[in-house]
């Protein structure tokens, strides 16, 4: 089955009554079909989008804002150094300062779409488990129980996926598996209980798969699911009070002898950065055949033309970038150097001339640039695309959408300096630096200033650098856009959203192995070096050593936006104190934070219609 093709055929009906569910009662019967195929694409369609047919699950609340990587990003990116949102504090509330209430909408939104996407995986392995689906015409018994049992698999593996961000968010966990009776409320375990739930029942979904086996594009497999045991495991010691090391490091092991082949330096990595976080990344994507290496292990597939999404590229374009101080201008116009034997010299832009033979279209041609231009838009500032602009000098920060082939903007996320710092910079401006990975960035050389006076949507241009990461380009295989083979720039955009790649397996494996789950310190450091050979393009920025701060440097450096950091904080001590980033407590400068916003609360509208006990501290 196509991915696509049953997303399409979702559009027209949905699987799950209107999908206007609260969820304080997960386990509330769908009305499925008996299309076994449609009701598995719901399954992904509500991890790729917001629902069936435009309809959110989440009731009376922002669809796109309950997407599946949007809600993570703003509970695992938004508290911490790596981003900040501006406006609408009545939904975000000061989950920018690390701080919050159970009443936001934010905490809604995530905990909601968790819940759901629990409740629909659970549900279609109990519908597949009670006989509902019936082999497709010309199918054999043989073949549908194999089908059966893969797409219980995978239901699992997303299960499982999802039960790795409730344990990275809640200590007081409402757990339910397919075991769980239809209509009933889920009983709260604690951490530790079900992490040990979770961590078996993937264990054996991994035991079940044959060696290298590969799902099809876009679904889930062996791969995806010892990746996600992989970040469970890692995070042992915060979620169950267990140094799982080894069995981490463990996992790693796996995906790498299986996909670190190919690309990049025969690593498995793709060749070039960029080309992860383009339109066209899907070519990078486990199961696609269009490239020899596969670093994106677990997908949020979109498609120009029948899955698409206010989240995943779509959100991480917009959410950053606008156009602002930009004009669109043209060279000065310039007589061809052999009309009449002379040669016309300005002084400025020699390298744009726009040489004009006829003296008659040249005088109409100067006549219009001098009158129908300012004085700062005469200047070609920047040439992307074969396009010239140029830059009010009195605007805070210079950007254009077309830039990153973007059809929608809203200027609504700017990154704290402390992140920016990270960052080798060749000038005391961090404006210049070797490293791929901030290439799409605007920094200061565009009028932006890495400082953040305050986090006002007012104040966007003067209060933190722009770090996008994804754009609307293809890319060719040595990074450099393909403008000829992009698409028109439009509002929602294609491209795919990478929840796990493989250089985060060979950093987790690095981290493993420093402490002592398996490998080597000279095993880790190779690993690390491969990402940053990538990233600077050469072999002069490998280290020598590796320690762990350098390690945890590297990681914030390559994961960025990839929803990993506030997890990675706690379990390195650093979320309450020992690293502080710009208003991080609500103060300017930042401040330590309470030990309690380890943990999220659950929030109040699920606490007012439930018996659950609240979050620690909350």
């Amino acid at each position: 089955m196509s991915l696509g093709v049953a997303a399409t055929a979702l559009g027209f009906s949905a699987c799950v009554d209107d999908l206007d569910r609260e969820p304080t009662n997960p386990n509330e019967i769908t009305d499925v079909t008996n299309s076994m195929d449609r009701v598995f694409a719901d399954i992904y369609l509500n991890f790729s989008t917001f629902g069936a047919a435009g309809n959110s699950p989440v009731s009376g609340f922002d669809g796109g804002m309950a997407s599946f990587q949007r809600a993570l990003f703003i509970a695992e990116e938004l508290p911490t150094d790596e981003a900040s949102w501006l406006w609408d504090p009545s939904s975000y509330g000061t989950i920018n300062y690390g701080v919050v209430v159970p009443t936001i909408d934010a905490v809604f939104g995530f905990y909601s779409r968790l819940m759901i996407n629990i409740t629909l995986c659970n549900q279609f392995i109990q519908s597949v488990d009670n006989g509902t689906y019936k082999a497709a015409e010309g199918e054999s018994a043989e073949a549908f129980e194999a089908r059966k049992a893969e797409y219980k698999r995978q239901a699992k593996i997303l299960w499982g996926g999802c039960y790795y961000y409730m344990l990275s968010f809640y200590d007081k966990i409402p757990y339910a598996d397919e075991n769980t009776p239809i209509g009933s409320l889920p009983a709260q375990l604690p951490r530790a209980e079900v992490y040990a739930n979770v961590t078996s029942q993937l264990e054996e979904i991994v035991a079940s798969y044959a060696p290298n086996q590969v799902p099809a594009y876009g679904f889930v497999g062996l791969d995806a699911a010892e990746a996600i045991l992989a970040k469970i495991y890692l995070n042992g010691e915060v979620f169950a009070g267990r140094a799982d090391y080894d069995k981490c490091y463990a996992h790693c092991d796996n995906i790498i002898k299986r996909l670190g082949k190919g690309g990049f330096e025969n690593t498995g990595l793709a060749p070039s950065y960029n080309g992860l976080f383009g339109f066209d990344n899907d070519k990078y994507v486990l199961g696609n055949s269009k490239n020899a290496c596969n670093e994106i292990i677990w997908t949020l597939a979109q498609d120009k033309e029948n899955l698409l999404s206010w989240s995943g590229a779509s959100f991480l374009i917009a959410g950053w970038i606008g156009t602002n101080g930009v004009e669109v201008t043209t060279p000065m116009p310039t007589q061809d150097q052999t009309l009449d034997g002379k040669t016309f010299e300005d002084g400025k832009n020699l390298r744009y001339y726009k040489y004009i033979a006829d003296k008659k279209e040249y005088d109409d041609a100067k006549k219009k640039w001098d009158n129908d231009l300012k004085d700062w838009q005469k200047n070609i500032t920047e040439t992307i695309n074969n396009i010239h602009y140029s830059f009010d000098p009195s605007a805070k920060g210079w950007i254009s959408q077309q830039w990153y082939n973007a059809g929608g903007v809203w200027k609504c996320m700017v990154a704290r300096k402390s992140f920016v710092r990270k960052f080798e910079w060749n000038d005391p401006e961090m404006s210049i630096s070797d490293d791929v990975r901030v290439s799409n960035w605007q920094t200061s050389s565009h009028g932006f200033t890495a400082e953040n006076p305050s986090l006002l949507g007012d104040d966007w241009g003067g209060n933190g650098y722009l770090t996008p990461k994804y754009t609307n380009w293809a890319y060719n295989e040595d990074g450099t856009i393909n403008y000829a083979g992009s698409p028109e720039p439009t509002e929602q955009v294609g491209g795919d959203y990478a929840v796990i790649r493989l250089a985060e397996i060979y950093l987790t494996a690095a981290e493993a192995a420093l402490k002592g789950g398996g490998g080597s310190e000279a095993e880790a450091l190779k690993y690390v070096n491969y990402i940053r050979r990538r990233a600077y393009g050469d072999h002069d920025h490998d280290w020598t050593s590796l320690t762990m701060n350098d390690l945890r440097e590297e990681r914030c450096r390559e994961l960025y936006q990839e929803n990993v950091r506030r997890t990675d904080l706690i379990r390195w001590n650093l979320w309450c104190t020992g690293y502080t980033w710009e208003w991080k407590g609500g103060v300017a400068n930042g401040t330590n934070l309470p030990e309690y916003t380890k943990l999220y609360p659950i929030p109040s509208r699920v606490m007012s219609s439930s018996n659950f006990e609240q979050t620690t501290g909350y």
